[in-house]
């Protein structure tokens, strides 16, 4: 007997492992019908999840910790057992943004401490002509994306509340608000940083990966009761992603990957761009180019979930302002990604290439040294 699960997604490269589980036959395989619905934004996503009309869903990993515990939002206890991939993220700045940031530039571009300490003369000197201050876009305030932009602006001593401007956009419409110069720059998920460089609308000035190293991004959610009550079908779609991210890894599939993710994706820009990003060739626009093989990680090593992940990112919510520190949030925390047998090995835990370094197991000590 085949079961039916309706599961939402965003169109983004790191819904792969989804897409391909429902597409390749693996989902039908373990005896599964999956209704695979395209949202705009990860705000529906929640939403949809959160009072049952998703029976799973490809979800930001902070969002799926911030409805658990009811931050900002209806709580709805959820569970993410498993990872859909790390990194995949990039900022991108509109070419009248990049060339004002590089006239205050000190060094390479390309150094996350260079363009935030040019930013900071940027901010200084609108500051003083009494002109609007840039504004960055995120994917939603329990994201990521926000915090990258976050660690980037505070490496050089900017206030990312005060300093700039930070508002959400879904990441369909970033292109758009670039163009339109509603916005100077935004963090956002692959394609989206592509399409821009393709469409000559803007540059790629950092990769994700640059500012977090092992950011821990899309998880499969779905409300804990639900995983309680439907366990059969909760390990069969997890085998099926398990199965779909060895058939993404073998390099005999690139094509009917892209082809996959052209379709159901990102139609607005071309498959050999996608094909491009699965192997890590980034354009950046003003013809450079860059070879970045981990820029988005949906690996099999990159589905199992770490509970030392959740804590990072909770960490990151109390940084933020989101969230205040207390052992019972992290105990909840923590328990959103499935324990794993023995801890998170230190190479994989997510790293910023600034502020202090992440060590889970003194959180309170680590979250206080990022306010």
């Amino acid at each position: 007997m085949t079961e039916r699960l309706r599961v939402g997604y965003l169109p983004l490269l790191d819904a792969a492992l989804l897409l391909v589980a429902d597409r390749v036959g693996f989902a039908r395989e373990r005896g599964l019908e999956l209704e695979l619905v395209r949202e705009t934004s990860w705000a529906n996503i929640r939403d949809k999840l959160a009072v049952g009309y998703f029976d799973a869903a490809h979800m930001l990993a902070p969002a799926a910790i911030a409805c658990s515990l009811g931050l900002g939002q209806i709580r709805a206890p959820l569970v993410a057992p498993i990872s859909l991939g790390l990194n995949g993220n990039a900022i991108t700045v509109s070419h009248a943004f990049y060339k004002l940031l590089s006239t205050h530039a000190d060094g390479d571009m390309g150094d996350p401490f260079v363009s935030a300490r040019a930013l900071v003369d940027v901010v200084a000197g609108k500051r003083a002509r009494g002109e609007p201050l840039p504004v960055f876009a995120h994917v939603f305030p329990f994201s990521s994306h926000h915090y990258q932009l976050r660690i980037w602006l505070k490496a050089a001593g900017l206030d990312p509340d005060h300093d700039v401007g930070m508002v959400v956009l879904p990441p369909p419409f970033m292109v758009r608000g670039l163009e339109q110069g509603q916005v100077d720059g935004f963090c956002v998920g692959a394609p989206w940083n592509s399409v821009a460089v393709e469409s000559n609308a803007g540059v790629i000035l950092h990769l994700g990966r640059d500012i977090v190293r092992n950011c821990p991004e899309k998880v499969l959610a779905m409300r804990k009761e639900w995983a309680i009550a439907n366990g059969s079908a909760c390990e069969a779609l997890l085998a099926s992603i398990r199965d779909a991210a060895i058939w993404c890894a073998d390099g005999a599939h690139r094509q009917e990957l892209s082809e996959t993710l052209y379709e159901q994706v990102a139609s607005s820009t071309g498959q050999d761009v996608i094909a491009r990003i699965l192997g890590g060739e980034m354009r950046l626009g003003n013809g450079a180019s860059r070879f970045a093989p981990d820029y988005l990680n949906i690996s099999p090593a990159a589905t199992s979930p770490h509970k030392e992940q959740a804590l990072w990112l909770y960490a990151q919510m109390v940084a933020a302002g989101q969230a205040d520190f207390s052992d019972e949030h992290a105990r909840d925390v923590a328990a959103i990604f499935p324990e794993q047998t023995g801890a998170m090995d230190a190479a994989a835990l997510p790293v910023a290439f600034a502020g202090p370094s992440f060590e889970p197991e003194r959180l309170k000590a680590y979250a206080e040294a990022l306010v």
